[in-house]
């Protein structure tokens, strides 16, 4: 049985975790060096990481705004040959947990049209659709804007 563990991502992560975003997503819809690096290092931003034996299995980004007890998903990319594992839900429980701890009580996240596994999977951990946001994407497809609202200190 693999060994895995989640921890926060530490500088010499991005080269890696640039190659996972590349090869998890198409070209418009995939990050590059510049934004990725911009999303991981905003005010309120926590990138983790899910290592499976020593290595870089999946990662996840959110940005938590506290004063409005709001964050928002940016990205969850798992390596192609580990999907499927588990790896991205202990991802999403980690950071729900994560942002509970600081009062968060809304996760939203803009999810692809056309990406129909992404799509049944933040339905499956509770994201509801709210709204569609037109040619959200630089390749012009649309997103679906999603929430779900946190349970904080045991509570709504």
């Amino acid at each position: 049985m693999p060994k895995t563990f989640i921890r926060r991502a530490a500088a010499g992560d991005f080269t890696t975790l640039l190659e996972i975003d590349r090869a998890s997503f198409p070209p418009g819809v995939a990050y590059e060096s510049d934004e990725l690096s911009y999303f991981m290092s905003r005010s309120g931003a926590e990138t983790i990481v899910l290592e499976r034996d020593g290595e870089i299995a999946a990662f996840l980004i959110f940005e938590m705004d506290p004063r409005r007890k709001t964050a928002i998903l940016i990205t969850v990319d798992v390596r192609k040959e580990f999907q499927r594992c588990g790896y991205g839900t202990q991802l999403m429980k980690q950071s729900e947990e994560m942002l509970a701890t600081q009062g968060i009580h809304t996760y939203q996240l803009q999810v692809d049209v056309e990406n129909a596994a992404a799509i049944a999977f933040y339905l499956k951990h509770g994201f509801q659709h709210i709204r569609l946001l037109k040619n959200y994407y630089a390749n012009g497809h649309d997103a679906h804007l999603m929430v779900k609202t946190l349970r904080v200190n045991g509570g709504m």
